[in-house]
């Protein structure tokens, strides 16, 4: 579990364009400790696995590999974003999923609202 932790943080790390300088200033860490939580060498204390998960921004389960691929993950999103994501989910899984479909109006209207408060924010 420990190799696996160290190799998620290195790619976390590395898809959030950050250096393990950069993160560990931003938790207020050494590039030795961001190193030895990569090698597996160490665990960090739960404190800071949320702060790293904060920082890479990610959930504690995606950063440890308890992620469930059926979950979306909504964090660092406003509320207002949250419940459009919610409702365009809601939405889906009252849609039959055998063969091909069209969005319905009411999935167009939904995925409209959507794109407004992410790009009018």
């Amino acid at each position: 579990m420990y190799e696996d932790f160290g190799e998620r943080l290195r790619k976390l790390r590395i898809n959030a364009g950050l250096t393990q300088a950069k993160l560990g200033k931003r938790i207020n860490r050494g590039v030795t400790t961001i190193s030895k939580y990569e090698s597996g060498a160490i665990l960090p204390t739960m404190e800071i696995a949320v702060e790293l998960a904060f920082e890479l921004r990610v959930s504690l389960d995606e950063l440890f590999g308890y992620e469930n691929t059926s979950v979306v993950s909504t964090f660092g999103l406003s509320d207002e974003q949250k419940e459009l994501v919610s409702s365009l989910i809601a939405l889906f899984r009252g849609q039959s999923n055998s063969g091909k479909q069209r969005l319905t109006a009411e999935q167009c209207e939904v995925i409209g609202r959507i794109m407004e408060a992410f790009y009018n924010k």
